[in-house]
């Protein structure tokens, strides 16, 4: 045999040695081969393994499912094989073969390995979509080159539907109740509506209707507008039934009709005289609804009328009218669906009428036949009508289900409904009801409209490898899952290098979504791949495309959340996988059958690790979802390469979800740190003003500085200080550690005791300032301030200093105590000496001596903000009182609090009192380093982020 031999000694090379390649393939099948084809013949799967693979040692199976690399849905499952035909048996116009007449286009085949378990693992379920007839002149060597379709390849070239929605919903498939059927959607041109029963007649009219003029009704054609037009339709013989209901769609204008207009007349056979031989459905003005009355046939009326009180102005119903006998009497009922709600609202009674006969005629808008009451005259202005059905027996009013109108439906759902009205088997991973609210369903084929469900939802459609259908995988099922595989690079588990891909292939920064004729945009302005010209972002990607979505909801927050989201999918600031291959004959899957079984259950949309990556690539463990996949499957070897996609888009949370991290809009090491150090000063980027929590429940948490990985395991404030200690003649140290220098006065004027750090002012107008020194220029800034004593004679202050250089140049955020016990809150700059006040605010409190207020004190570049308020208050109030804006300084060497009284001020050593200081940005961050096995040192201005944020799910 050709080749025969070199491929038996590579194949015992591969199973004896270490290194990537084959070993018994997947198992032995009960044929000895490493996988089993059958055929469907003649009603039964036969297996043909022993014709596959057979001419010479190099035959292979290869097999394709899902997303191809570099495409965005799901194409069909194909499979490449070779059959040995000496025989002609796969010959499918081949009298002579045996089986001739039993194989052709779209016969089904299937191919599975063993799963590990004593069953089968299905590759592929399709079904041939091409025999080619293959030989050599000699006569000696004759095969047929087969392939194999997922069965998306038929449903692709599908028609689509010749009617409506609810057409199809009535007639497919048709029950045998049904008497006449009148769907009303006759195109304009028209001179009948004709019946869709075979043995039905058409429904004709007087006067003039509009035809295919109103379409409210979304899952309907347009219907006909009787503003000049009765309708009327006989109903063919029937036997005599015990019940009977007429149904129909019907669009009530906004402003109602006249009184007494018939909406629906019902003839039935006349049966015996003074029986019920008509029924009138009328509009009333006195209710702005519907009542239904039953007449002989002089057009008396026998018995009460049965009225209904719902308000049917401006709604699109489905009416229905039923009579069932009971007894002596006859159970009646007027059921009438909001058709855009689903809201049932029913009336019902007990008339004692005798009997049913069957339906020989129903009218819409004729002149009222009674000879009591309104007498309502012909027409009905305004009003549409459809989906005329006259049936034998009560069903359920729900019965045409969300067919009636699919606005609303859940995507999984009508990807499920789809499936089940043209019998094809579906599975699904994910709840379907936890899927996106769809649009009206159009007039496509089944797979483009399953395909409008997956684009809406963000999903996966696949197809079933255990049986010849599909499955749908919601998007909600992707979020947090656990990896389905775990593989080991450093354990040999790849059969080829996972090459790491950086490219714009998938890349998305603005997206416009438009359904309903509404469109929102949304577009990363900020980050490595945003909108910005490089280097600070890559430049805009997609703002032309315009991603058209059929959903329910017109309102643009939604919209705006669905771009947002696909914004999110095309920003991944992560490099690609594209391909992770595996070959399960190596001796890693043949010691290890539990990983084996692991890989061959993968399907679309699991998710995959390759742990301790080699040295050379990012430590992180490589984290991908399967998009698709390739096999080849040969007498040595069963090799898998995946199609993939970053994982981590789908690592989301959720607000209510404790375990949910969601990062800051920027932050970064104020100064240098070396590899070793375990603490880091961290500011907010320039712009932003977010912080990290210092709640100690929340900690650990992990960070990403210059592609290190920290774990945090406390955060807190640059400074705080409790003033938990006894100290004269100065106020000593911080409780973080920072020591606290002086200025003004003598040493006797500061103290510290009882939670409190004092300033005495033993002279008018002469500062008391306590400092400490700092590196940074924007901070965010508390202390809670009170005076020992009312103010006389002049004000009494104190405040929070920052950008202060020496006692002549700084910022402060000064809280004066007024004579008339007012608070006055004010930005203050000295310079050189200089004092001026920037802004003020005169807080709505009346002060008490020695009761504390909290002021805040920021400083953001040149935007200085300030607030007072009082420090019992548990909530800080919202907004800024003050706000300026100043340039005049830009260094700094302290931060610290200063303290002065007006010159005329006549208090006796009065005091300004301060607790609860704390310096909240930056912030000092505790940390274990080198988390991911990177050490390093990083630069100031390195951006601090966390290892794996978390993005709120769509």
């Amino acid at each position: 045999m050709p080749g025969g031999l070199a491929a038996r000694w590579m194949g015992w090379q591969r199973r004896t040695g270490a290194v990537a390649g084959p070993l018994g393939a997947s198992g032995e099948a009960s044929t000895g081969e490493p996988v089993t084809v059958e055929l469907w013949i003649a009603g039964a799967w036969v297996d043909i393994t022993s014709y596959t693979m057979v001419r010479d040692d190099t035959g292979s199976i290869r097999v394709t499912r899902g997303i191809r690399d570099e495409g965005s849905q799901t194409e069909h499952a194909t499979a490449q094989l070779q059959l040995k035909n000496t025989d002609g048996r796969f010959s499918p116009r081949n009298p002579a073969g045996p089986h001739f007449g039993l194989i052709g286009r779209n016969t089904p085949m299937r191919i599975s390995v063993p799963d590990g378990l004593g069953g089968k693992s299905y590759r592929l379920w399709g079904e041939v979509a091409n025999w080619a007839q293959g030989w050599e002149s000699s006569g000696n060597d004759v095969w047929t080159d087969v392939e194999v379709s997922g069965i998306i390849r038929r449903l692709a070239q599908g028609p689509a539907p010749e009617r409506s929605v609810i057409y199809h919903a009535v007639t497919d498939p048709l029950l045998p109740q049904v008497v006449a059927y009148w769907p009303c959607e006759d195109p304009a041109e028209s001179t009948q509506l004709a019946s869709a029963l075979v043995s039905g007649s058409p429904m004709r009219w007087s006067g003039t209707p509009t035809l295919a003029s109103y379409d409210g009704f979304k899952a309907s054609d347009p219907l006909p507008d009787l503003t000049l037009a009765t309708l009327s339709g006989g109903v063919a013989r029937y036997d005599d039934p015990t019940a009977t209901q007429v149904r129909f769609l019907a669009s009530i204008p906004a402003d109602g009709l006249s009184n007494g207009k018939v909406l629906c007349s019902v003839d039935q056979f006349d049966y015996s005289p003074g029986s019920a031989q008509f029924w009138e459905l009328y509009y009333t003005t006195d209710t702005k609804s519907l009542v239904l009355t039953q007449h002989d046939a002089d057009g008396s009326e026998l018995g009460a009328a049965l009225a209904h009180t719902l308000d049917v102005r401006g709604r699109p119903l489905y009416v229905s009218i039923e009579f069932a006998e009971n007894g002596t009497s006859l159970n009646r009922a007027v059921r009438l669906t909001d058709v855009n709600s689903a809201a049932v609202y029913s009336v019902t009674d007990t008339a004692a009428v005798t009997q049913v006969s069957r339906v020989t005629r129903v009218q819409f808008g004729p002149a009222s036949r009674s000879v009591v009451g309104l007498g309502g005259t012909q027409y009905l202005p305004g009003v549409a009508i459809g989906h005329v059905t006259v049936e034998n027996v009560v069903t359920a009013t729900d019965a045409l289900g969300v067919r009636l109108n699919p606005i609303g439906e859940k995507a999984g759902r009508r990807v499920q409904r789809l499936c089940g009205e043209d019998g094809i088997p579906v599975d699904w991973v994910g709840d379907l009801d936890d899927t996106v609210a769809m649009g009206a369903q159009g007039r496509s084929n089944p797979l483009t409209l399953m395909r409008e469900c997956v684009e809406a939802d963000g999903g996966m459609l696949d197809e079933s490898r255990g049986v010849l259908g599909l499955g749908y995988r919601t998007r909600a099922s992707l979020y947090n899952q656990d990896a389905a595989l775990v593989l080991d690079y450093a354990g040999h588990h790849l059969a080829a290098v996972p090459t790491p891909v950086e490219d714009d292939q998938r890349t998305r920064n603005k997206v416009t979504v438009t359904a309903n004729g509404v469109s929102a945009t949304h577009e990363e302005t900020e980050g490595a791949l945003s909108t910005a010209l490089p280097p600070a972002g890559v430049g805009a990607y997609g703002q032309d495309s315009d991603t058209a979505l059929n959903l329910a909801t017109t309102e643009t927050a939604a919209l705006r959340d669905q771009a947002a989201w696909r914004v999110h999918l095309g920003t991944v600031d992560e490099a690609r996988h594209p391909q992770i291959s595996v070959n399960l004959a190596h001796a890693s899957f043949v010691a290890n059958p539990a990983l084996k079984r692991a890989v061959l259950a993968l399907r679309q949309g699991d998710r995959v690790q390759i742990q301790n990556p080699p040295s050379w690539l990012p430590p992180d463990t490589i984290d991908q979802l399967i998009l698709g996949v390739e096999e080849t499957i040969t007498h040595f070897e069963h090799r898998l390469t995946f199609t993939c996609a970053p994982a981590s888009p789908f690592t989301v949370g959720f607000l209510d979800s404790s375990a949910s991290r969601i990062d800051t809009d920027g932050s970064e090491l104020l100064s240098a740190v070396s590899s070793g150090a375990t603490s880091l000063v961290v500011v907010p980027s320039a712009g932003e003003s977010t912080l990290w929590t210092t709640d100690a429940a929340e900690a650990p948490w992990d960070i990403r500085v210059g592609g290190e990985v920290m774990r945090v395991t406390a955060v807190s404030n640059w400074l705080t200080d409790t003033f938990n200690r006894s100290v004269s003649n100065g106020w000593g140290s911080a409780d973080t550690g920072q020591a606290w220098s002086t200025g003004g006065g003598t040493a006797a004027d500061y103290a510290v005791g009882s939670n409190v750090g004092s300033h005495t002012l033993a002279t008018a107008n002469a500062s008391r300032r306590s400092f400490t020194e700092v590196v940074f220029t924007d901070f965010d800034y508390y202390v809670d301030v009170a005076a020992s004593a009312l103010a006389t004679g002049g004000f009494l202050s104190g405040g929070p200093t920052g950008r202060y250089i020496d006692s002549d140049n700084l910022y402060a955020a000064r809280l004066e105590f007024t004579t008339s016990n007012t608070l006055i809150l004010t930005i203050r700059k000295r310079v050189g000496g200089t004092e001026t006040a920037l802004g003020s605010y005169t807080l709505p409190d009346t002060y008490v001596a020695g009761v504390y207020y909290r002021v805040r004190f920021q400083a953001r570049g040149a935007a200085l903000m300030a607030k007072a308020w009082a420090a019992t208050d548990l909530v800080e109030m919202p907004g800024w009182q003050v706000s300026v804006t100043d340039g005049s300084i830009s260094t700094t060497t302290y931060v610290g609090v200063r303290s002065i009284s007006a010159s005329g001020n006549t208090n006796v050593n009065p005091q300004i009192r301060y607790q609860n200081a704390r310096v909240v940005s930056p912030q000092t961050f505790t940390v274990t380093r080198s988390v991911n096995g990177v050490t390093k040192s990083h630069a100031a201005g390195a951006d601090v982020c966390l290892a794996t944020p978390t993005i709120l799910a769509l």
